[in-house]
Order: C-alpha cells, then sequence, then structure tokens
C-alpha cells in the first residue's frame, strides 16, 4: 500500500470514529468517492478492505438514516472491485444478518432495508457459481442468507417483500445447494400470495415456482406450493393468472419426480388456456405444447405407436382445436384430477364452480375416450351443475356435456346416464342427457326405442315443472328427427319395422301430449310449444290423435281413487280433453274414462273435469266427423250418460258448484252442437232445466237460461211450465239472469201437431198463456236497466211474429200516458213490421 493510500485510509478511520455526526458522514462520502473513481484499483482493493471493514460495517448500527446508507454504498462499491473470494462475505453476511435476520427486525427504515437486499443482491450476483465449478463461494453463508430472507418476506415494506422474493429466484439459479433448505421458503413466500399489490403476488409465485424445482426430501412442501397457488387462478388481474399458468408449465418440465404431481398441476395450466384474456390463454398455450414435446421425447417409444392410430373422433366440434397428441396423453395418465375438479364443482362460491367446469371441458377435450370410465362419478355432478342458478356456470356445463357426447364412448355414457336419470328424474339429468344425446353420432338411432320407452315413465314426463317441460320438449324435438331418420329415411338397415315405428311414435306421442295436457291451464306457451313438436311428428295433427289418443287413455292410472284436482289423473285427463276434443275414433274410451273419473273425483277434480269438457264441447262440431244420425245418438248418450246424472240437486255448496259446471257444460254443448241435432235432443231435460233456473247459484241459473235459447218449438205441456219458470226470472237478483231471462221469453215458441193448423185447442191455450205472460213482460219495461228493456222489447218482437193480433191488442190497452207506451206503439209500425228482431246466442259465460 502506498503512503498516500495509508495517509487516506488512516485519516478515514479516524474521522468515521468521531462522535460529531457531520465529520462521519463527510468521511463516507469522500471515501465512497474514493472507491467509485479510478484512485482505487482493483489490486489495491483487498488492503484498503482489510483496514477499513470494520469501521465501515460498524457504521451499518450508527443511529442516523444517512450515515447507514452511505455506508452500505461504500461496501457495495468496494465488494465490485474485491476477487470473488467467499472470505469477505464472512464479515459482511452476519453484519446484514443482524440488522434485518433475526427474530425481530432491528432496521427501522424502510429504504435502508431495501438497501441490504440490494446489497445481497449484488453479493448473489458475483459469487453466483451455479454448477458448483468454483466451489460454490455461497454455501458457507447460505443459512446466513436462507434466515434475511426468510424475515425479509415478511416485511411490510413492499418493495421489500418484492426484491425478497426476486432475491430467491436468484439465490436458486445461483448456487447448487438451494435444496438444503428450500422448504423454509415456502412458508414465508407463501404469505405474499395474498398481498394487495398484484407485482408482489406475481414475483411470490414465480419465487415459488423455482423454489419447487429445489425440494427434494418432502412432498408436502410442494404440494402446498401448489394448493396455495391454485386460488390465484381467479385473479382479476390477468399478469397474475398468466404467472400461475407458467409455473404450473415450469412444473411440468423441471420437477423433479413430475409425473406423480401432474394430477395437481394440471389445474394451473389448464385453467390458463380458458382464460377470457387472449394474451394469457396464446402464452400458456405455446408453454403447454413446450410441455408436451418433452414428454413425447421421454415416451417416444409408447406415443409413437398410438400416433399411428391416433384419428380425429367424427363430429369433432369445429369451435374447438383438437390438442397435440402429447398434451393428451398428460391429462389421460392424470385423470385424477377428476375428483379434485367434482369437488370444487360443488363449492358454494359461483367463481370456484365456474372455473372447475371450465377445466373439467378442458380435461374432456384432451382425455376423450379415457375419460369414459369415469363418467358414473362424473354424471351427478355435471347434471347438477347444468340446473346451477348462475347462467355462465350452466351454460358452461352444457358445453361439457356436449363434448361428453361426441368423444365418450356412447354405450358407456348412455347406459350410465340413463341409470342415473331413472334414479332422479331431475332437470340437471334431464338437460345433461339431452346435450349429450343432441351431439352423439350415428350410433345413437339404435336405441331410440329404449330412450323414448323411457321417457313415457310417469317418474319422468309427469313433472309439472315449466321449466322441466320446456326441457323434455326439446329432447322430443331432437328424437323426432331421429325417429324419421330410422323409419322414414331407413339410415339404418334391420331397424325399420312397421311395429317398431308405430310403437316409437305412439310413445313419443304420450310425452309430447302429456306435456301440453298438464299445461294447458297455467302455461299456455308451453302448450302451444307442445303443439309445435306434436306437428313435427305428423303435420296431421287430427290423424295423430286418432290413431294414438285411445292408448294414452287407457295408460292413464288411478282413476278409479279420490282424486282432487291437483292429482296427475284428473290434471292429465282435463288436458287431454282440453287440448284435443272429442273424436269419434277414441270417443268411447275417453267418455268411459271421463264417466270412471268423475264418479270418484273429489268435488275440486269433478269442476276441473266439467271445466275442460266445456270447452272441448264448443269445438264438437269441428272434432266430431260422423252423420247426423250418429251424432245425435253420441250428444244424446253424452247428456244422458255423463252430464245429466250431475244436475240433479244435491245439498251442499260443493255439489252447487258441481251442478254449476255441469250446467256448463250442457250449455257449451248447445253452442258447439248444431241446433237441428241438439234441440230434440234438449227436451229431455227441460224439467231439470227448469228446476236449474231457481238453483241457488247464479251461474247455475246463467248457464241454464242460455241453454234454453237453443230450443225450438215445444209442446204445449212442456212449453207452459217452462214459460212461467222463465218469466219468473225477471226478479231475479242477478242482473245478468234477468237479461238472459228476458231473452229467452222471446225465443218460446209453440210446437202444433203435425197436419193441423193454428186453431188447435193448444194454440188457444196458448195464447191463453200469452194473456198472462205479456201484460208482465209490459212491467218489465219500466226496468231502469236498458238492457233489460231492450232484450224485453226484442222478445215482444220476436212473440208478435207469431201472435201479432194478441200482442198488438195487449199494447193498446196500455193507458196513453204510460212511459212505455211510445215503444209499444214502435212495436206495430209498418216499416218494422216485415221481419222479427232475432238476438243471437251470446258466449258461454265460466263460473
Amino acid at each position: 500500500m502506498s503512503e498516500e493510500l495509508k495517509t487516506l485510509v488512516e485519516t478515514f478511520c479516524a474521522n468515521v470514529q468521531s462522535t460529531e455526526r457531520m465529520v462521519r458522514q463527510r468521511a463516507l462520502k469522500d471515501f465512497l468517492d474514493f472507491t467509485r473513481g479510478d484512485k482505487l484499483s482493483s489490486m489495491e482493493a483487498p488492503e484498503v478492505f482489510d483496514g477499513t471493514y470494520l469501521h465501515v460495517l460498524r457504521c451499518y448500527a450508527d443511529r442516523f438514516e444517512m450515515i447507514r446508507s452511505l455506508a452500505i454504498s461504500v461496501v457495495n462499491e468496494m465488494l465490485a472491485k474485491l476477487p470473488a473470494n467467499d472470505y469477505y462475505l464472512g464479515y459482511i453476511i452476519p453484519v446484514i444478518t443482524k440488522r434485518i435476520g433475526q427474530r425481530e427486525i432491528i432496521e427501522d427504515s424502510e429504504e435502508v432495508r431495501l438497501l441490504l437486499l440490494e446489497q445481497l443482491e449484488l453479493i448473489i450476483e458475483k459469487y453466483s457459481d451455479p454448477d458448483g465449478s468454483r466451489g460454490d463461494p455461497l454455501l458457507k453463508s447460505y443459512d446466513g442468507l436462507i434466515d434475511i430472507l426468510i424475515k425479509t418476506l415478511k416485511d411490510p415494506f413492499p418493495a421489500a417483500q418484492k426484491q425478497s422474493c426476486e432475491i430467491v429466484k436468484q439465490l436458486a439459479s445461483a448456487t447448487p445447494s438451494m435444496h438444503y433448505r428450500a422448504e423454509a421458503l415456502v412458508s414465508p413466500t407463501v404469505t405474499v400470495l395474498k398481498h394487495r399489490h398484484s407485482a408482489n403476488r406475481i414475483a411470490a409465485i414465480e419465487a415459488l415456482g423455482v423454489v419447487s424445482l429445489h425440494i427434494r426430501s418432502n412432498s408436502d412442501s410442494v404440494l402446498k406450493i401448489i394448493v396455495d397457488i391454485s386460488p390465484l387462478l381467479m385473479d382479476s388481474v390477468p399478469f397474475v393468472r398468466r404467472a400461475c399458468g407458467r409455473v404450473g408449465c415450469l412444473m411440468l418440465m423441471e420437477l423433479r419426480d413430475r409425473y406423480s404431481y401432474f394430477h395437481r398441476i394440471m389445474p394451473l395450466v389448464l385453467n390458463c388456456l380458458t382464460d377470457d384474456t387472449a394474451e394469457v390463454r396464446d402464452d400458456i398455450l405455446e408453454r403447454w405444447k413446450k410441455a408436451g414435446e418433452l414428454y413425447y421425447v421421454e415416451n417416444e417409444a409408447e406415443l409413437s405407436k398410438a400416433k399411428l392410430a391416433d384419428l380425429v373422433p367424427p363430429n369433432y366440434p369445429g369451435e374447438y382445436e383438437r390438442p397435440t397428441l402429447p398434451c393428451r396423453a398428460i391429462v389421460q395418465r392424470s385423470l385424477k384430477i377428476v375428483e379434485l375438479i367434482l369437488h370444487e364443482m360443488e363449492e358454494w362460491k359461483e367463481d370456484i364452480r365456474l372455473h372447475a367446469t371450465k377445466l373439467l371441458k378442458l380435461v374432456v377435450l384432451h382425455a376423450e375416450k379415457s375419460l369414459s370410465t369415469l363418467f358414473m362419478q362424473i354424471n351427478p355432478v355435471l347434471a347438477k351443475t347444468c340446473m346451477d342458478s348462475d347462467k355462465d356456470i350452466s351454460s358452461e356445463a352444457l358445453k361439457v356435456a356436449h363434448l361428453c357426447g361426441i368423444l365418450l364412448e356412447y354405450e358407456t355414457w348412455s347406459k350410465h346416464a340413463l341409470v342415473e336419470f331413472r334414479k332422479f328424474h331431475s332437470f340437471g339429468h334431464l338437460k345433461c342427457i339431452n346435450a349429450m344425446y343432441n351431439s352423439s353420432g350415428i350410433e345413437k338411432l339404435k336405441h331410440l326405442k329404449k330412450i323414448t320407452s323411457f321417457l313415457t315413465d310417469s317418474e319422468v314426463c309427469h313433472n309439472l315443472k315449466e321449466p322441466y317441460q320446456l326441457e323434455l320438449l326439446s329432447f322430443c324435438e331432437r328424437l323426432i328427427p331421429d325417429y324419421h331418420r330410422v323409419f322414414h329415411a331407413k339410415e339404418i338397415e334391420g331397424l325399420a319395422n312397421e311395429s317398431d315405428q308405430l310403437a316409437v311414435e305412439r310413445m313419443l306421442y304420450t310425452v309430447v301430449l302429456k306435456v301440453a295436457a298438464f299445461s294447458y291451464e297455467d302455461a299456455l306457451a308451453v302448450r302451444d310449444r307442445a303443439l309445435q313438436v306434436l306437428a313435427l311428428l305428423d303435420s296431421r295433427l287430427d290423424a295423430l290423435h286418432e290413431r294414438h289418443m285411445a292408448s294414452v287413455i287407457i295408460s292413464l292410472e288411478n282413476l278409479e281413487t279420490i282424486n282432487s284436482d291437483s292429482s296427475d289423473s284428473i290434471r292429465l285427463l282435463a288436458g287431454i280433453v282440453s287440448v284435443c276434443g272429442f273424436r269419434l275414433p277414441y270417443h268411447t274410451v275417453l267418455k268411459k274414462s271421463l264417466e270412471i273419473a268423475l264418479k270418484h273425483a273429489s268435488p275440486p277434480g269433478k269442476i276441473k273435469l266439467f271445466s275442460s269438457i266445456s270447452i272441448a264441447l264448443l269445438q264438437w262440431k269441428d272434432t266430431m266427423q260422423a252423420s247426423d244420425e250418429k251424432h245425435s245418438e253420441l250428444v244424446k248418450n253424452f247428456i244422458e250418460e255423463t252430464i245429466a246424472p250431475y244436475l240433479v240437486w244435491a245439498a251442499g255448496r260443493s255439489s252447487e258448484s258441481i251442478r254449476s259446471m255441469a250446467t256448463a257444460c250442457l250449455c257449451a254443448m248447445s253452442q258447439g252442437v248444431e241446433n237441428s241435432i241438439f234441440a230434440p235432443i234438449v227436451v229431455g231435460q227441460l224439467k231439470t232445466l227448469g228446476s236449474l233456473s231457481e238453483d241457488n247459484s247464479i251461474a247455475a241459473r246463467a248457464y241454464s237460461l242460455r241453454t234454453l235459447l237453443a230450443i225450438g218449438p215445444l209442446p204445449f205441456d212442456d212449453l207452459r211450465p217452462i214459460a212461467f219458470a222463465i218469466l219468473a226470472r225477471l226478479d231475479d237478483p242477478s242482473s245478468e239472469v234477468r237479461e238472459l231471462g228476458a231473452t229467452c221469453l222471446g225465443r218460446l215458441q209453440l210446437q202444433l201437431p203435425v197436419g193441423k193448423g193454428e186453431s188447435t185447442d193448444e194454440a188457444a191455450r196458448w195464447e191463453e198463456t200469452l194473456r198472462q205472460i205479456v201484460p208482465i213482460m209490459f212491467l218489465h219495461l219500466e226496468n231502469p236497466e236498458l238492457k233489460i228493456r231492450k232484450a224485453v222489447l226484442e222478445s215482444l218482437g220476436q212473440l208478435a211474429v207469431h201472435h201479432r193480433p194478441l200482442i198488438k191488442g195487449l199494447a193498446n190497452e196500455v193507458a196513453t200516458g204510460c212511459p212505455y207506451k211510445e215503444d209499444l206503439d214502435n212495436l206495430f209500425i209498418p216499416a218494422a213490421e216485415p221481419e222479427a228482431v232475432v238476438v243471437p246466442a251470446e258466449p258461454l259465460i265460466q263460473a
């Protein structure tokens, strides 16, 4: 050492020990300038360090932050000129450890702690020896470095935390001895994963990935790393998710004993392949392919043979790129991942379920037929996920089911799916099997009859929930084209026999018709959709009903029990009547079933049936194609055997309601059947109608009067009692009944014996009866209700057609000052004389 340099060192040592802060600070600044410049050569640096290190390192503990910072900078400059000899580390590392590596950190300045970490980074860089060719100079200080990192990884200063993670990665590549205490870094680094700064989270993920490569003894630590990183696959920052994927690919390629961890590492990689950010997907896909290439090299003998028979599955979805053979092989040997995925698909958090479902989709894409053996485990969870309340999750689950139908073996999945559906028949199972069936190949046509027969099970098609019914219709809508392919196009030989065709058509018809019948009242959209599906089966719906309706009605169960209006049997029967109406081919069977059901059903059940019957009877002349003679017989039998027993009075509110609805059926028949057929038949029910017009129920009175609007000319013995019964309704408490009564009076007409004129005794007696009725009708012309006055006038006009002298004579007897005198006179004005006023029957009013 030269005299000048010796003097400089002695002066520095004296000044840096001064009690004055400024003296120490000035000495360190001057010495820093000296070490930075060219005045200090690499040859002289060891001697200068030997003479000054004690004083400089003592400044690390100075109470002034500036002095501590200057001391660190001085050591950094000297390190740059010192040889890479681990001798010097023995002095520096213990001092740094004392400041920031003890149980309680002594250094309270965040900036100084960061400077000390940067100094560690310089030391590791200078003494780096990855292959140990220089004797691994960091080995002697390795424990001190690890102790420092264990503490600084938990530093509250974010920059210090991030710097510590970077040092972990640097240290792993700088020494071959990293595996000695690599496990000790796992727990402190994991704490950084929850940091609010994304940069810190990314650094921690990368550090853990590097640390995992150096853990050789304890596999639990590797699993802990994977488990703790996995939640960050759902991080809001794309670069954090990308870091997870990169670590997964790194583990796939470099982790010791990595084959045994494949099923744990897969989620880190595959989840990134479905990421919302294209940059993340593209980056991880490239690395995933490289991992596959490495696996192919390591297993070339096995995979080269598989490559020869590696054909693209038929109907492979065009929206997906088929993974490479080695990538698929990695997943196929790691199917333990399925258990983890299924567990997470049942988590309570939506984001976890969504990511797990997306992950299962990628597993299906990679595993293909190899996954068939696990479908028994997958199906229940997948079916549950298909009906998830979150639309995104259920949509992804349907995509998985769609892929399963294409890529899995049809024989395997169809058997398990049908067995599972038979046990639970839930909405999710139906959606799942529908999606899989829709995407599967031509082999599904062989099982068409089996699947349709399964759907006819009452446990399957008697579900009243609207979403379930719509899904069932969707399934049938997909089965119907296959039915046409098999039995009309005859795509598969040996299946298109006539008996099977009729059976399959009947079963499809039964399922769709039952859906329409269940929804006829509450869900009209479902009913309309069901009728559209039936039209796909056969555009001639009438012919379809006539072919198969009888078998559907015969298959109805429990009609002989006390069924309420909510029981399946009553709902089905009522729906069938309402939707399909009465037709000649199945009329006898339907009539018999209705009579049995009406006999045993509870009052609400009877009311529901009569309500449907009344709707169907309105369309009788459109649906019942038969001769007039046959029509008359059918109408008469239906009235006498099905409706008439329930028109008889019985005590009780329930009986009153049933009686009202039965009367509504009779009224509907009066409008749905040709009057020429109905009028002669209803004469047999006049006494009953007369008593019904006095019923306690307003609806029964109204319906009975509406029915009487359809009667024609009657014999005097029948006409007189019904006339007075109708006349009594002019004083009814209900305005509707009063109006109907006034209208009915105009329809009264005497039926004269054949071959006799109007001078018969019966005509005279009827005229006498009218003399009693018409004055009472005059009195009701003073009624304040305009509708009733108008109805009475119209009825008088109708009666005047056949009894003009009588009506006119009675009108002339009315006093001149009477309020309705002018209205009566207007009835007989010549301009109004030629034709009578005819009031058409009003539409049915339901009770």
